[in-house]
């Protein structure tokens, strides 16, 4: 079962007493099939729940009965499930019910069967069972409506956005894409789909997406602290490895034995002690001495060597 699906099993669960907010969901389930004309209204979907909330709510609010075929496809053992309408005079009922006549150029949302803040969220529930996607969280942000018409793709965008306004702290801004004929509503941050999905009813996924989010920054901050370590590792590495060789360039020219005491000290120590980090090297000091003078001090011999 896929993460999309559990999504839409939980809104399947979702009561919808009012009879305004069921009519909402109703229209939006109706509306964003995947052909919604006189001669047929239908969609296709992995989820079977869906399907029968489909056929449910449609006699229920319209009293006409919808039908659900089932296929395989072929290959992948996937059930599809057509859930439909498919007498004319059935279509034509529902196009009255909801306010729309035959043979619209451009199909748009009819606002009067979205009377109220909750009838809206209805309604978007119904839309999202029909024609929407969310992604595994753990492999990406990503939830989107697949829509036939790009002014009924314009009008989604403003009912979310108006919704998400009216019963939330924050603004949901959808984004549009065309795709392959259609137009693709879709929201990418984690937050806004987090509050969508809590605005449709879909508390659980709504918190399955907050409690990945928060795992995924965990799991990167450890994983910069892991490279910040590593990088400081080869910085200290390669930072001795230069120091050496240029005390050992000093040693064959006679150089370092014609040095201070003080520059013969920090060589031996350096190279007696080729992994030590600065702070670990000035432990091994005769007379105590700081970071940065311990600094000051190799890279005079790097100097002195030409290696500078």
């Amino acid at each position: 079962m896929s993460f999309s699906s559990d999504t839409k099993k939980e809104l399947c669960r979702c009561k919808t007493k009012p009879r305004e907010m069921r009519k909402a969901e109703a229209y939006g389930l109706i509306l964003f099939c995947k052909k919604f004309s006189s001669n047929e209204i239908f969609f296709r979907t992995e989820s079977e729940t869906a399907a029968k909330r489909f056929t449910e709510i449609t006699a229920a609010e319209t009293g006409v009965k919808a039908e659900i075929k089932e296929t395989v496809i072929s290959g992948k053992n996937v059930k599809l499930y057509k859930a439909g309408i498919y007498d004319v005079e059935d279509c034509k009922r529902i196009e009255a019910c909801f306010g729309h006549d035959a043979g619209e150029v451009s199909l748009r949302i009819n606002r009067a069967n979205i009377e109220f803040d909750i009838c809206a969220e209805a309604f978007l529930r119904g839309a999202f069972l029909t024609c929407g996607n969310v992604s595994d969280p753990e492999s990406e942000y990503h939830l989107e409506f697949n829509v036939g018409y790009k002014n009924l793709a314009n009008d989604l965008c403003r009912i979310i956005q108006e919704t998400s306004e009216c019963v939330g702290e924050r603004i949901i801004v959808p984004k549009i894409v065309s795709r392959r004929g259609s137009y693709v509503v879709y929201l990418k941050g984690s937050d806004d789909i987090a509050d969508f999905l809590t605005l449709m009813g879909a508390g659980n996924a709504s918190m399955t997406v907050m409690q990945v989010k928060i795992q995924k920054s965990c799991k990167n901050q450890r994983n910069r602290k892991a490279n910040s370590k590593t990088a400081n590792t080869e910085k200290t590495v390669s930072a001795a490895v230069k120091q050496i060789q240029a005390i050992n360039d000093l040693e064959e020219s006679g150089v370092l034995d014609m040095l201070s005491e003080e520059l013969q000290e920090t060589a031996k120590i350096r190279r007696n002690y080729p992994l030590a980090s600065l702070n670990e090297l000035c432990g091994y000091f005769s007379t105590p001495i700081s970071r940065s003078s311990l600094n000051r001090r190799l890279n005079k011999l790097i100097a002195l060597s030409g290696r500078g």
